[in-house]
């Protein structure tokens, strides 16, 4: 169960990263499609991003989604790996020994639409110190970053739905190494 959570964990952390690393590009090319029009039956919003995301070599992508009934918490093992946490719906703490960025949804569309008139990207991200919780609500995303132990917990009265994107080393998923080339 130990290794599942920690595995869980890394995930989310690792997606988080990826899908930051993703969406920066995309977002540039929103100068010719707004961020949430619609064009030809086809929409498009920014959600989160993560920047200085250090990706090297072979890595596993797992995308998971995760419940939590009020009261619970997930831990999350100090294994390698990075990951962002999008909040679905209720509420969800997050506390790291690390610190972590935050975007919130509220508002994301406007504020990359800013940031790219400026090139200030920066302005997008909450920083988090290490050791401090931060509560996210519905829309919004925290990167976590590998290494670190924490919690992911529903403090609220509602259950929380959320999904780990994250990019764990190959061995991490396997349990096996991978032979060096």
């Amino acid at each position: 169960m130990r290794r599942f959570s920690v595995l869980l964990s890394l995930v989310v952390v690792v997606l988080l990263g990826i899908m930051a690393l993703s969406v920066h590009p995309v977002a540039v090319a929103q100068e010719a499609t707004p961020a949430g029009e619609e064009m030809e039956g086809i929409t498009f919003e920014p959600v989160t991003f993560a920047s200085g995301v250090d990706l090297t070599g072979l890595s596993e992508l797992l995308v998971v989604r995760i419940g939590l009934e009020p009261g619970r918490a997930l831990p999350i093992d100090p294994d390698p790996g990075v990951g962002i946490l999008l909040v679905e719906s209720g509420t969800v703490t997050v506390q790291v020994e690390a610190p972590m960025t935050v975007t919130r949804g509220a508002g994301l569309s406007e504020a990359m639409a800013a940031a790219e008139e400026t090139g200030d990207f920066s302005t997008l991200m909450e920083s988090i110190a290490a050791g401090e919780a931060v509560t996210l609500a519905s829309g919004d995303a925290a990167y976590i970053p590998g290494s670190v132990a924490g919690e992911i917990r529903n403090e609220g009265q509602e259950p929380a739905v959320a999904l780990g994107f994250l990019v764990v080393p190959p061995e991490d998923m396997t349990g096996e190494a991978t032979p060096a080339p």
